[in-house]
């Protein structure tokens, strides 16, 4: 198993998006990193008949595996189906992420959601610090921060503020709030595990309780980095450039800039619960329902 992997959880309704961040991935993975795509066991068979694994493999040198999410929470300790089964969507593919590195081995890995794809070339150098360490996505989030206060977005600041302390109180820091992301992000084994065995266990909870409790997987990670130092922080600033709102994409579009031209950047997140262009025929809802959706995101805007 290779000590360093890319990695992305996906289900049914982003099937078309993980095929576009495979395409990327077969296109622009110059060491040949291994990258594993993990879907529910019932959607398995509409992603190998979407996702042609045999085809990618052919021209990436056996780069691509397709496992389950099932296969991931047997290994977890403590844990068992019903765990995954019973939890809503939006909290357990935060834990089946967070787990990954469990079943797969690997001592770091880059946490890829569907909705994002390569844009340039990338290798290992980007992700490993020249010590051997992973980077960390640690920084103010001043470029989205300062552009929510021109466009007027006030909660946005507000958001990011909350979020931030509700994970700062957990582990009892006080300083600066920190984005610890935004996807994807660059994680290490050993800073799960700390997370875990010096934070969880002693309490007695497992990470099915801490994300149903505080459903921010990101910043628990980022927060247990900096309380229990398991590797050396090597900060850094996003490698994607994450288009949170419909109106940050717009504002790129209008400065031609929506595909950036900074030589760090390395693909686009155009988040699924607002940009649907790749949703797929069958989890579409009704056209009243699509219209009143755009014009609600346009009083917003």
């Amino acid at each position: 198993m290779s000590s360093f992997i890319l990695f992305c959880k996906s289900f049914k309704d982003d099937v078309l998006r993980a095929k576009r961040l495979c395409d990327s991935i077969a296109q622009f993975n110059k060491d040949k990193i291994p990258f594993y795509l993990s879907v529910p066991q019932s959607d398995l068979s509409l992603f190998e008949k979407t996702i042609h694994i045999d085809e990618l493999n052919n021209k990436s040198q056996g780069c691509f595996h397709l496992i389950t999410d099932e296969s991931i929470v047997a290994v977890m300790p403590n844990s068992t189906l019903n765990d995954y089964y019973q939890m809503r969507g939006y909290w357990n593919q935060q834990v089946v992420k967070s787990e990954a590195w469990r079943l797969l081995g690997c001592e770091s890995y880059l946490c890829l959601d569907s909705d994002a794809f390569f844009t340039k070339d990338f290798q290992l150098s980007h992700f490993i610090h020249p010590d051997g360490n992973p980077y960390s996505l640690m920084h103010e989030a001043h470029e989205l921060l300062n552009l929510a206060e021109k466009m007027g977005k006030l909660e946005v600041i507000d958001h990011f503020k909350s979020d931030s302390n509700q994970l700062k109180i957990e582990f009892n820091r006080n300083g600066l709030d920190y984005d610890f992301g935004p996807p994807p992000m660059i994680w290490s084994a050993k800073v799960w595990e700390s997370l875990y065995t010096q934070h969880l266990e002693p309490k007695g909870e497992r990470l099915w309780e801490a994300i149903a409790r505080i459903p921010m997987e990101i910043r628990w990670y980022g927060e247990a980095l900096l309380k229990y130092q398991a590797i050396p922080v090597h900060p850094i600033d996003p490698l994607f450039t994450f288009y949170h709102y419909e109106w940050q994409y717009q504002h790129a579009v209008q400065l031609g800039q929506a595909i950036p031209s900074d030589e760090r950047i390395l693909g686009v997140v155009m988040q699924s619960y607002w940009d649907e262009s790749l949703k797929p025929s069958f989890s579409q809802k009704s056209f009243l329902s699509r219209t009143w959706k755009k014009i609600k995101r346009r009083l917003k805007s």
